[in-house]
């Protein structure tokens, strides 16, 4: 049997980082995952990276009418999305054949395989017994099925089937209001796919405040996507059309569309792990259970990025990879006290960091709003898109930055100004009274 003194299961970007970081640092490390294909996780695979790219694309459609405005003569034809598949495959291969050269120059073995824990310090690798010493657990999540929705992808598929698509349907409807609906809403409807938006809660993404959310189903209904709130699919029925849904809503309807995306989130990969043979808990949703040092109920094995309940972003993976490894490694306590910016790469894109305008109201805490619209930016108008509006969150006792939120162009780009703000305790006034270039999208904050 073979030994090591750290074993990291899963090689998406928690997996990956946390492993790069044990080899650097010269700790005999085995980083595991199903296929070669598979490294980078979900984000690289079928998520972060592949649809950012095609929104990429969007955006470029969703500007076409501006481009001719501005004198260029250019006829948009549609969408190949065959040849935007074949692009994006090129881009990932690209991507994870640079996070194998890191792995290997870090000295990090790699290993393909299923593995399931045997005890609390031996796992089987598809039929391999392996010792460490510790470990990292990072096997992120995977696509949440429910009954009155069964994915048969071709007909009612999930964002990882999207990828496959080598036609684009006429019509769609997307069943979730979170960020994964959201975003690819914004796609289909970029290149003139009929979009119905179903999602549960009385608005789009339940976690950002009511203004943000307003604006964006604003906005939405302005690209003619049809949205439907407090709504849930009843039944689901495959036709020679397409499919047929029967929506409980304000009322009760039928939709008849060509193809359905299932949106509703994702669950913690943990089930197959056998992790009750290394006395490793999970809670009642199945994420694995962590103190803030990232250390399981084994205090020797550890977990990072999706299959624990954390917020389910790459970035949050990677800060919490590295505390991690650095807490394996040197026996710490550290936690993560990084403020955490959420994004959403709609049209308009929104991001948020700190805390939010709602939760600052529930908790009662005495609080002031400053907010700008994208209506005086300048260059939010050269590049043709002056919607939406960047707001901040300031106690008002002590002036600092609580929380901030942005919808808009370049929102998840200058969501970093704020994320500084809010993490180094800035107050209002400094944040303001920064130098910001001009004309610059950023510059939005002086108008704050």
């Amino acid at each position: 049997m073979r030994q090591f003194e750290a074993v990291v299961i899963g090689a998406g970007p928690g997996g990956y980082e946390a492993a790069i970081e044990l080899g650097r640092a010269g700790i005999k490390t085995l980083l595991i995952e199903k296929t070669k294909e598979h490294i980078g996780g979900t984000c690289l695979n079928e998520g972060c990276i592949p649809t950012k790219n095609y929104l990429q694309s969007a955006d470029y459609a969703s500007k076409a009418a501006y481009f001719s405005d501005c004198g260029l003569a250019f006829e948009f034809k549609g969408l190949d999305i065959g040849k935007l598949a074949e692009k994006t495959n090129h881009l990932k291969n690209e991507l994870r054949s640079g996070v194998v050269w890191l792995l290997e120059s870090a000295g990090v073995e790699m290993m393909y395989g299923t593995a399931t824990f045997i005890d609390a310090h031996t796992i089987d690798v598809s039929g391999e017994r392996i010792g460490f010493e510790k470990a990292i657990i990072a096997t992120g999540a995977q696509v949440r099925e429910v009954s009155t929705l069964p994915l048969d992808g071709k007909y009612i598929i999930s964002s990882r089937e999207v990828f496959g698509l080598r036609t684009l349907p006429k019509s769609i409807a997307i069943i979730g209001g979170g960020a994964i609906g959201c975003e690819f809403a914004t796609f289909f409807n970029a290149f003139g796919v009929e979009v119905t938006l179903i999602a549960r809660g009385s608005q789009l993404l339940s976690g950002e405040d009511d203004d943000v959310a307003k604006t964006l189903l604003r906005g939405f209904k302005k690209s003619n996507i049809r949205v439907l709130t407090s709504a849930s699919v009843q039944k689901a029925e495959v036709n020679k059309e397409g499919v047929e849904l029967f929506i409980q809503g304000e009322t009760q309807e039928r939709i008849q569309c060509e193809l359905v995306l299932s949106a509703i989130g994702r669950d913690p990969y943990t089930e197959g792990l056998n992790l009750e043979n290394a006395g490793v808990q999970r809670n009642a949703k199945g994420f694995i259970e962590v103190n803030g040092a990232f250390q399981t109920t084994q205090k020797h094995i550890y977990a990072v990025g999706d299959c624990i309940d954390t917020p389910a972003f790459a970035h949050t993976a990677y800060v919490e990879a590295r505390i991690a490894a650095h807490n394996l490694m040197s026996g710490s306590a550290d936690t993560n006290t990084h403020i955490n910016p959420s994004t959403i790469f709609s049209n308009p894109q929104i991001a948020s960091c700190g805390v939010r305008e709602k939760e600052a109201k529930e908790q009662g805490r005495a609080i002031e709003i400053k907010k700008a619209f994208f209506k005086v930016n300048a260059k939010a108008k050269i590049k043709g898109d002056d919607s939406g509006f960047a707001k901040i969150i300031i106690c008002s006792e002590s002036n600092m930055i609580l929380g901030a939120a942005i919808i808009g162009v370049e929102a998840t780009e200058i969501i970093h100004e704020m994320v500084v703000a809010v993490e180094k305790k800035l107050t209002a006034k400094e944040l303001i009274g920064m130098i910001h270039v001009h004309p610059s999208v950023s510059e939005i904050v002086r108008y704050l």
